[in-house]
């Protein structure tokens, strides 16, 4: 299946083939489905199953800075950026980010962990709000103890999910099946976001970097994990958009079924593109993605105070 949201093409499903014709870039699906684009209409090509792609489609994509991104299942989930050999990788804002002080470091991080917990107070009044559920005594402990979001989740997951904990590496119930996919899809756009403001995505200030790991995209991530993705996640399990019976659990872990891969996309792309008020104008959510990253970059760059995106 191909599919054109969030200024992206979307290729999913077994046996698509990606290559170059003249200057487009075109896609043929296994059951006969074409689409042909202008890389200078996309920011992103997104390969969501097994897909061929030709060498002379990569360098299309690198002349024209169009990222790739591939979403797997499993554990092995990542992110590649074509970069053109003779791009100076070393810029002044990466110096800068290499050489910040511990003190700064701490102080960056204190703010986009306070937005964490602060989203996840929002979403937890949100619940509370729209659902017969008592959240007082975790919104509590958050509150006093300014620490991570627990569990919590539980109270509202029918037990038909299984759902115990956040498990990563690899998930064993749909909910966390959910949670993963959307987080890479999350991950993909960050890290997007923090290369077109300048930053080196793998020197992170919050989350330490190792085994090629983009820490830094984790860090900018936890502003938006509750407002995007789990929202659409609970949405669609407490509104019974998906169903247990749709997901496959094998032995190493939890798959989702095509079908339901669709439906949480569809709405996982919807909500990057709802409209949010940020700093007293509508933008939609994958532009405040980027306008947080330019942020970040400022305060870095000039030894400004961050200011995070906190979910009102």
């Amino acid at each position: 299946m191909i599919e054109r949201r969030l200024r992206n093409i979307v290729v999913s499903g077994f046996g698509s083939k990606v290559f170059r014709e003249n200057e487009l870039v075109k896609i043929v699906t296994k059951e006969g489905e074409q689409v042909q684009v202008s890389p200078r209409e996309v920011e992103q090509v997104i390969i969501a199953g097994e897909a061929s792609i030709t060498s002379g489609v990569v360098r299309l994509l690198l002349e024209n800075e169009v990222d790739l991104v591939f979403v797997e299942h499993k554990p092995t989930n990542f992110f590649a950026h074509v970069v053109r050999s003779d791009y100076n990788m070393i810029t002044d804002l990466w110096r800068k980010q290499i050489v910040m002080g511990e003190d700064r470091r701490l102080e960056i991080a204190k703010e986009i962990m306070d937005c964490a917990i602060y989203n996840k107070l929002r979403i937890l009044q949100s619940l509370a709000k729209n659902r017969e559920v008592d959240f007082d005594k975790e919104t509590e402990y958050l509150k006093g103890r300014r620490a991570a979001l627990r569990s919590i989740l539980r109270k509202i997951i029918p037990e038909e999910f299984g759902f115990e904990k956040r498990e990563r590496h690899p998930p064993h119930d749909p909910v966390n099946s959910m949670l993963s996919y959307g987080y890479t899809v999350l991950k993909s756009r960050v890290e997007y976001s923090l290369m077109r403001a300048g930053l080196n995505p793998y020197e992170g200030v919050l989350h330490v970097a190792y085994r090629n790991r983009p820490a830094l995209s984790f860090d900018l991530m936890e502003e938006f994990r509750q407002p995007i993705v789990d929202r659409v996640v609970i949405t669609q399990i407490t509104q019974k958009q998906v169903r247990e019976d749709e997901f496959e659990r094998r032995e190493d872990m939890c798959y989702m079924s095509e079908g339901v891969r669709r439906r949480f996309l569809e709405a996982l792309y919807s909500r990057f593109e709802d409209k949010y008020t940020f700093h007293g104008e509508r933008l939609e959510f994958l532009d405040i993605i980027f306008e947080q990253a330019k942020s970040l970059a400022r305060a870095i760059r000039n030894d400004e105070r961050l200011e995070g995106f906190r979910y009102r």
